[in-house]
């Protein structure tokens, strides 16, 4: 299939899309095609609280969070 068949098959399939989600979905992707990993925006906010904590000194260690849930571990 050439390129332009490509588009002309898209813009045909798109145009008898109802869904206004998938329509997003599809756009988003288009708009971010060069990008490896796009973090949500959602999951942004918690990883810059994360980031805060560890600053703050609020976390525990691996070894920590081990001891202190053994016995769910098992």
């Amino acid at each position: 299939m050439t390129l332009p068949e490509i588009k002309k098959t898209l813009h045909a399939k798109i145009d008898r899309i109802k869904d206004i989600d998938f329509l997003r979905e599809i756009l988003f992707k288009i708009d971010n095609r060069g990008n490896v990993f796009i973090i949500p925006e959602h999951m942004l906010e918690s990883i810059k609280q994360g980031e805060e904590d560890i600053k703050n000194g609020d976390f525990i260690t691996m070894e920590e969070f081990e001891k202190k849930y053994e016995k769910y571990l098992k």
